[in-house]
């Protein structure tokens, strides 16, 4: 399905009937690495998981911030008469969502942060995904495959799972590939203000996650008054996908 907006045309999934639940996808993916979640989530929800700007078919890519992503999931949110929902994201989809909670905490039940962070990049991280952007500038979106898979997934990771990111992976404009690592790198820092978190919250971790570790997931399980804490196992940065029984069975049991 498709939405207007001031930024251009969204591209969404909306399905099953009950309270809303917005999934925000990981970076360089889109609305698509849910679908372990949909059928499961949409017997007793309505299910929202929008391509984010630039990403599967929500077009044009254009540059972004995190605010302004927050921005315009409240305006999709309205075009859908949605006033309140569950929010999951998973890594950058967290990263947008921990920020969209803090600006409209009215509008969100209960969130789940998945595999992301609340803190902003440190200095070698920025450096990195400058070294990414250039990259992407002179080599184009193909490099993200083979640059990205071995740290979103475990050791070893199931053929069938490399196959699907792998795919999406494959329609990734270079130009919303450069603005999203701009708007990742350029985030605030949010750590001090998880206390401000008033909604029910479930914080999930990936067993092998290489990119957000258990400790750093755990912590802000902690800094978020009442909180819960899901470990994954045999999963890497995309826990939903490596390992969805697990996935589901904590996030339908926190959200019910």
């Amino acid at each position: 399905m498709k939405v207007r907006l001031k930024s251009g045309t969204l591209n969404y999934l909306d399905q099953g009937n009950g309270p809303a639940v917005l999934l925000i996808h990981a970076f360089p993916l889109n609305h698509t690495m849910w679908q372990p979640q949909v059928a499961v989530l949409a017997s007793r929800f309505r299910v929202i998981a929008p391509d984010i700007r630039g990403f599967g078919e929500s077009l044009p890519p254009a540059p972004w911030t995190i605010e302004e992503m927050c921005d315009e999931l409240a305006e999709f949110l309205d075009k859908l008469n949605v006033k309140t929902c569950a929010l999951a994201g998973v890594s950058m989809g967290g990263y947008i969502g921990l920020p969209f909670y803090l600006k409209y905490p009215d509008r969100v039940r209960q969130i789940i942060l998945a595999n992301t962070r609340a803190r902003a990049d440190n200095d070698a991280e920025k450096a990195a995904r400058t070294e990414m952007i250039a990259a992407l500038e002179q080599q184009g979106a193909g490099i993200l495959p083979d640059r990205m898979l071995p740290r979103l997934l475990k050791p070893n990771p199931s053929p069938e799972v490399v196959h699907l990111v792998r795919g999406i992976m494959a329609n990734v404009s270079a130009s919303a590939a450069i603005y999203a690592v701009m708007a990742m790198r350029d985030r605030p820092d949010s750590t001090s203000l998880l206390h401000r978190v008033k909604s029910p919250a479930l914080v999930v971790a990936g067993e092998h996650d290489v990119i957000t570790n258990i400790n750093e997931c755990r912590s802000i399980a902690e800094a978020i008054p009442g909180a819960q804490f899901a470990l994954i196992s045999n999963a890497g940065h995309l826990s939903n996908l490596e390992n969805p029984d697990e996935f589901n069975r904590a996030l339908m049991g926190f959200l019910l």
